[in-house]
């Protein structure tokens, strides 16, 4: 069975794209490599292996859990069942985060998962000090890896949940990119989804739980005029401008992604 074989069965049953990053996946190969070698025989015991991934991606299971990476503004980073996977509308929050002035302040991420967003933000600002926590162990062990792979390892990684104590200095910035979706929202057939980590996407209250206890915890270890940078769904961002109000935040700024929609809230105290 040759390459083209292979992917002519897969793409019966997936997107041609996943099928030919698939291939590439089990070949070790890159999808250009694939395409200038698709007379190339595949062994039965790795057509194998490749149908079964295919099976799964068929079945709704994340491409990036299955090649184990992700692209994520300027790099790669492993992704993992312990971690949700980086989404594109994530890097609103980086890119508005690197309009600030960074040399020397501190950061602290609620949740940094794969660390997908410290470390972009480190590698374009080595002077920056970065708090990198999740509750998740596993998560952390992927963030640490990224960092070492990425060349960004002098983030602090620390095992934190938002929802007890806070111990932190004062703060110039937060970052956050919460659970927010609301379960019962969602399609039972919403693709991917059901198969990364509840804790780090679902949240109660219409989504609003754990960004109100974010905004309520941050203004007071905000240092004066530090600012919150806070990812939400769209339909949140009324509320959240809201509730800002009531906590005596002074400014509340919000910024729509590529669709359009609003994605990210920036507050400063």
């Amino acid at each position: 069975m040759t390459y083209q074989d292979a992917l002519n069965k897969a793409k019966e049953k997936i997107d041609s794209l996943d099928a030919e990053l698939i291939l590439g996946f089990i070949q070790n190969q890159t999808r250009e490599k694939i395409f200038t070698n698709l007379n190339s025989d595949l062994s039965l015991k790795k057509f194998q292996n490749f149908y079964e991934l295919v099976e799964k991606r068929r079945k709704g299971f994340p491409l990036a859990y299955i090649t184990g990476k992700k692209e994520f503004w300027k790099s790669e980073f492993e992704v993992n069942n312990s971690v949700l996977i980086p989404r594109p509308e994530t890097e609103l929050i980086v890119e508005e985060v690197l309009k600030e002035e960074l040399n020397k302040k501190i950061i602290l991420e609620l949740g940094t998962g794969s660390g997908n967003i410290s470390i972009s933000i480190k590698k374009e600002n080595p002077g920056v000090i970065i708090y990198a926590t999740d509750i998740s162990m596993g998560a952390l062990m992927t963030a640490k890896k990224n960092a070492k792979f990425n060349e960004a390892d002098r983030i602090i990684f620390m095992n934190h949940d938002w929802k007890r104590e806070w111990l932190f200095p004062n703060l110039d910035i937060i970052i956050s990119n919460p659970p927010y979706v609301d379960k019962k929202s969602l399609d039972k057939d919403e693709d991917g989804v059901w198969f990364e980590p509840e804790e780090a996407l679902f949240s109660k209250k219409s989504g609003l739980k754990d960004i109100k206890i974010i905004l309520q915890k941050s203004i007071i270890f905000l240092k004066k005029r530090g600012k919150l940078f806070l990812e939400h769904a769209p339909f949140q961002a009324k509320k959240i401008a809201s509730i800002s109000k009531k906590l005596g935040y002074k400014e509340l700024e919000q910024r729509k992604d590529l669709n359009k929609d609003i994605r990210v809230s920036i507050l400063t105290k």
